[in-house]
């Protein structure tokens, strides 16, 4: 879509702002007389002095009646051979209310007439311009034409061929379908993108073409055409006179959001809408047929907003410093100097139609197109400035959405982090107070036995056991261990742990010997020292526990030896094997035994750290958790 806008622009821009014929006019001298009361005669303005002018004439919004003063050279005109017979006057804008013509060769008791404000077949030669046809003479000649409008009194009259004319027209005509299919174009954009976005901003640019598009079906005269079997011409005047109402409103409220982006200064957005409060006043007068006082004010407003809306962006915040603003939640997306060269660019465009029709300079013919050449070429500019900003726009929900999905995964981390301290001092406050009631008792007897003391050193073994787990699950879990290979005697660790166990005659060493790991010998000891006093605490007093020793390459890629530490189910019972390995869990039955819960927990992520893992694998009679580490 944006290819064929981009080159709808390009054709309809060069076309638009080129002179409206490539023929030559026939008009060879333009003078004009203006009459204040409206009330004179032809025979009066014939003795009156006129003054001359060139081209386009622009006296602004008057009450008198303009007099134009036309000589037609017939020299001018093709070769003798192919003369015409007849020209025609083409008369341009569309809008003026009533054009008489006065011709020496073709006298009549009522001048032939022509204007938006009498019947389209009022025109001798019909198309989107005003026309009369007039006899080509002999010997150079002069016309009378009487223009009395209530809109800006714009006048550009051409003395064209037949053939001249006709080609003119058929140029007309493929501006005026190129400029109107990119304003569909610019619509079907809109309408399609606010679908996707539900911006606010696309929904004003919609209404704002579609109103756009309405003008210029009026300023161009296809309203007239297609119209004036419908209505009164009077109510069609009406009807073009107030497409410029909504157009200009749907313009202030889009710029008004655009700029609400920025910080804008209070003083500027009140300005903005003082003067969308103005144009409802505007329509009544329209209303009441007190137009031209309606009209001149809408011309002004069309002069003043683009210096003000400019104004305002020279006077907003730029990127930077929304970023620094406390307030700001993220910077606009479109920056300050795309925003300020936009309306720059806009006050350029509007400039040469709106000061000849308030008759404070000379007007060109490209001026008769310069409202449509505004639609196009903000439509075209906006629509890029809005992909963009969409572009902006989504990549700031991205960056919303990832902060906010970090901020929810932080917030999840916390709670979760909160939830474990609370078990944490749940499970010391639990299974430390055995051991303090110990040692309280130990402290307070008068006579200490031997069994009291063994009391005593167990409580205080079973407390330097939990606060050692703590710790060692505090260095994992801050990612604090770092594991250091060597070579490692199996057999050796094992009859080290057996020898430094509480119960050495409890624990059976079983299965292949001469093992050797190439691992971390102090994280080996943890994860051992951890299985063999989980089984000595949670078995049958006095039984035996069995550590089985055995090859197997059944767990991994690599050679690995695989360690079974079992025995027989205690008081605490068998444990729930979808949660043994999880942390601070144990066994309801399990607390007449101190423990942190974390032992297995331990042992599940020192094996994953050692390259290794442990599964529980529990027979018919035995609790069995199998150790598999590589060679």
């Amino acid at each position: 879509m944006f290819i064929s806008i981009f080159r709808l622009f390009l054709v309809a821009f060069l076309c638009a702002a080129a002179p409206c014929s490539w023929a030559a006019d026939h008009i060879v001298e333009r003078a004009y007389f203006e009459d204040p009361g409206g009330r004179l005669t032809l025979a009066e303005v014939q003795a009156k002095p006129l003054t001359p002018y060139v081209g386009m004439l622009s006296r602004g919004y008057t009450q008198s009646a303009i007099w134009l003063r036309l000589t037609i050279d017939p020299k001018q005109s093709a070769a003798a051979s192919n003369m015409p017979a007849t020209l025609v006057l083409r008369v341009r804008p569309t809008v003026l209310d009533e054009i008489a013509l006065f011709d020496p060769l073709q006298p009549m008791a009522t001048p032939r007439v022509v204007g938006d404000r009498h019947p389209w077949s009022n025109n001798e030669y019909q198309s989107l311009n005003f026309n009369f046809v007039i006899p080509l003479s002999d010997a150079s000649r002069v016309v009378w034409l009487r223009l009395k409008t209530s809109s800006s009194s714009l006048i550009l009259v051409e003395a064209l061929t037949p053939q001249e004319n006709a080609q003119g027209d058929r140029r007309t005509e493929l501006i005026y379908s190129v400029l109107i299919a990119a304003q569909l174009l610019f619509i079907a954009w809109a309408f399609i993108n606010w679908f996707t976005t539900r911006d606010r901003l696309v929904v004003a640019f919609f209404a704002k073409q579609l109103a756009i598009s309405f003008y210029v079906l009026a300023f161009t005269g296809y309203f007239r055409i297609f119209l004036s079997d419908l209505m009164p011409a009077i109510w069609l005047d009406k009807l073009t006179s107030l497409t410029f109402m909504p157009a200009l409103g749907a313009a202030i409220v889009f710029d008004y959001l655009l700029l609400r982006e920025y910080s804008p200064p209070r003083w500027g957005m009140r300005a903005l809408l003082l003067s969308l409060a103005i144009l409802p006043f505007e329509v009544v007068l329209i209303s009441l047929d007190i137009v031209q006082p309606a009209l001149q004010t809408h011309m002004l407003l069309n002069l003043i907003l683009p210096l003000l809306v400019f104004g305002i962006a020279i006077s907003v915040k730029g990127s930077r410093a929304v970023e620094r603003s406390i307030d700001s939640v993220q910077p606009p997306p479109l920056t300050k100097a795309i925003l300020v060269s936009y309306y720059l660019l806009i006050i350029l465009i509007m400039s040469p139609l709106t000061l000849p029709n308030l008759g404070l300079m000379q007007g060109y013919d490209f001026a008769i197109n310069s409202y449509m050449i505004y639609g196009l070429v903000s439509g075209t500019l906006m629509i890029i400035l809005l992909q963009f900003r969409s572009y902006r726009l989504t990549q700031s929900r991205l960056v919303l959405q990832k902060d906010l999905a970090m901020s929810q995964r932080q917030t999840e981390l916390e709670h979760q982090k909160s939830l474990e301290q609370a078990q944490f001092m749940s499970m010391l406050a639990h299974e430390l107070k055995t051991p303090l009631s110990v040692m309280h008792m130990a402290l307070g007897s008068t006579a200490l036995t031997p069994d009291l003391v063994a009391h005593a050193n167990k409580a205080v073994l079973d407390m330097n056991s939990v606060i050692e787990r703590c710790l060692q699950v505090d260095k994992l879990d801050d990612r604090q261990v770092q594991v250091q290979t060597r070579m490692v005697a199996l057999d050796a660790e094992l009859h080290d742990l057996q020898r430094n166990s509480p119960d050495p005659e409890r624990i059976q060493l079983d299965g292949q010997t001469g093992m050797v790991l190439h691992t971390d010998a102090q994280l080996l000891r943890i994860v051992l020292a951890n299985l063999v006093d989980n089984a000595l605490k949670y078995s049958v007093p006095a039984s035996v526990v069995t550590v089985v020793v055995a090859t197997d390459d059944a767990l991994g890629a690599r050679p690995g030896v695989s360690l079974v530490v079992q025995n027989i189910p205690g008081v605490a019972g068998w444990p729930n094997a979808t949660r043994v390995f999880q942390k601070y869990y144990r066994n309801p039955q399990a607390h007449h035994q101190t423990g942190s819960g974390l032992g297995l927990y331990l042992v599940s992520s020192l094996a994953r750290l050692l390259g290794g893992e442990v599964r529980y694998t529990p027979d018919e009679t035995h609790v069995r958790f199998t150790l598999w580490l590589p060679h």
